[in-house]
């Protein structure tokens, strides 16, 4: 695991590169990560195939992409789909046959996929509070892992369920929002039953994907989780916001939204947080101007600000 963490600590500086549009030295940082980490294949093939097209290298990125998937290698096709920095390759007849290969692997691995949950202990006697985080999308729990573990020390349980939906062979999505709802909640379940729990003190917080997800699951009542906390909340429909936000389960619920100023989906993150508002739901929206998307840097301090604001702790 510590091997994982170091690798996904140091992609950081591609994804920083990527965020100012510096392609080619992000993907001089994808290259030297593939040798390295040659276990990590899904990762930084993926990587690779996006920097080139990017960049104009059409003719790399389907070479690249072709050399991967010979190697056994395979994405899921919402990936393939939704990324935009493949929008070029959409109905281009080589992408299109080597998608439909991804398509028929990850129906075949899917088949055994099951979900999974890391937990963090803390010290003591509980019941302690809980703190729920999510994944981002095409991530696992062991990629945040570093993160959200620094509210461990000071009481917290942490459980970092992990999706059974595959996006690639090591790395996991929550496409299928409902079904990996329900896998979170029988999560929560096992969770009571196994620890003390403190459960007018629990928060659900996520990355992207994970993040939009501890959104929902939150407004829907499911768990009784006091608030949520998502880091670059992805993938969110305002319309089904909106009707959580307005249901009778969230009285009380508190946000705290943490956004980089440089993500692409800046105006999409502040129309969530206008609609929580709006549905009067106490929220904060910490803008980190630099930032992409991404975690802030500083994000022991955010949390701790998120904290203290979602359970109204007073100086």
């Amino acid at each position: 695991m510590a091997q994982r963490q170091d690798f996904f600590r140091r992609s950081e500086k591609m994804f920083s590169l990527y965020g100012v549009g510096n392609f080619k030295e992000a993907l001089a940082v994808a290259n030297t990560l593939a040798t390295e980490f040659p276990e990590e294949t899904a990762s930084t093939d993926f990587w690779r195939i996006c920097l080139l097209n990017v960049s104009g290298e059409t003719r790399n990125a389907l070479d690249t992409m072709q050399k991967s998937i010979d190697a056994g290698m395979w994405w899921s096709e919402p990936q393939l789909r939704a990324d935009t920095d493949l929008a070029s390759l959409q109905g281009n007849a080589e992408f299109e046959r080597m998608v439909t290969i991804c398509k028929e692997r990850q129906s075949a691995a899917q088949a055994g996929a099951k979900p999974g949950l890391l937990v963090r202990e803390p010290g003591g006697a509980g019941p302690h509070p809980l703190l729920i985080a999510l994944h981002g999308r095409s991530s696992s729990p062991e990629h945040d892992l570093a993160r959200w573990e620094l509210v461990v020390p000071d009481g917290w349980l942490l459980a970092m369920p992990q999706s059974s939906q595959l996006g690639s062979p090591n790395s996991y999505v929550w496409d299928d929002a409902e079904k990996g709802m329900l896998e979170i909640d029988e999560h929560y379940k096992s969770l009571v039953k196994q620890y003390q729990i403190d459960t007018a003190r629990i928060v659900l917080g996520g990355f992207s994907q994970g993040a939009a997800l501890s959104i929902l699951l939150t407004l829907d009542g499911r768990i009784p989780a006091r608030g949520f906390l998502p880091i670059s909340p992805g993938g969110l429909s305002q319309e089904i916001l909106e009707t959580l936000a307005k249901s009778a389960y969230v009285r009380g619920t508190r946000g705290y939204m943490v956004v980089g100023g440089h993500d692409f989906r800046f105006e999409m993150l502040k129309g969530i947080y206008n609609t929580l508002c709006v549905c009067q739901i106490p929220c904060i929206f910490e803008e980190h101007a630099e930032m992409a998307h991404e975690f802030p840097s500083d994000f022991d301090q955010t949390l701790q600000r998120a904290m203290d604001f979602i359970f109204e702790k007073k100086e």
